[in-house]
């Protein structure tokens, strides 16, 4: 089953009405040694619904077949939202949809992009390449256990707290409260994390 658009998730549970976001299949745009695979929650609940998995594949499938469309509607959903999440599923496939990602923020500044990435050596070259990200697409690197980035430029990290095991995580890290639509208010979510701050969050 295809679609004809992009499908934009609004009124995620986690996320709240007001933050659009976008997904992608998980595994397919995923780093080939991610390890957190086995245990992600994108491969279990709503996701595994067989619209979802639809909307998923067909997301993927407009940006390899039409990038330019892809593109065109992510700027039409993220224009009137003063926040937009990439990927509650999936990861940045390529340099050219990170480079797509940028383009969108700064044609948008007014919004304030999050994405969350195991694909560490991307977004290096993307910044060895281009200097920077734009202010308003907050990158953050996401560490599992002993799984961590090497982060040369010091971007934000996500720490998972496992139920059985919680060491290596910064003293100084923001506990994520669970609900992204209160927390945008207080100035001190993942959206405002800065270089060299980190987030954690508590395992599934």
């Amino acid at each position: 089953m295809l679609y004809d658009h992009v499908h934009i998730s609004h009124g995620v549970s986690k996320l709240g009405a007001d933050i659009p976001s976008v997904s992608l299949p998980v595994g397919v745009t995923c780093r080939a040694d991610a390890p957190c695979f086995k245990k992600c929650y994108a491969r279990r609940g709503r996701f595994c619904f067989r619209r979802n998995r639809a909307y998923l594949e067909t997301n993927l499938a407009l940006w390899r077949n039409d990038p330019a469309f892809f593109e065109r509607e992510i700027t039409i959903a993220a224009f009137p939202a003063r926040f937009f999440r990439w990927h509650s599923s999936g990861d940045i496939p390529d340099m050219a949809y990170l480079e797509m990602m940028t383009r969108v923020a700064e044609n948008l500044p007014d919004t304030r992009f999050l994405a969350f990435t195991k694909k560490y050596e991307l977004i290096d070259d993307y910044i060895n390449s281009h200097g920077s990200l734009p202010e308003n697409l907050i990158i953050i690197l996401s560490a599992w256990g002993d799984f961590r980035p090497n982060n040369p430029h010091n971007l934000p990290v996500a720490y998972i707290r496992f139920k059985k095991e919680t060491t290596g995580i910064p003293a100084d890290a923001r506990p994520c409260p669970s609900y992204c639509g209160d927390c945008v208010a207080t100035g001190m979510s993942c959206w405002d994390l800065k270089r060299g701050e980190s987030v954690v969050f508590n395992e599934h």
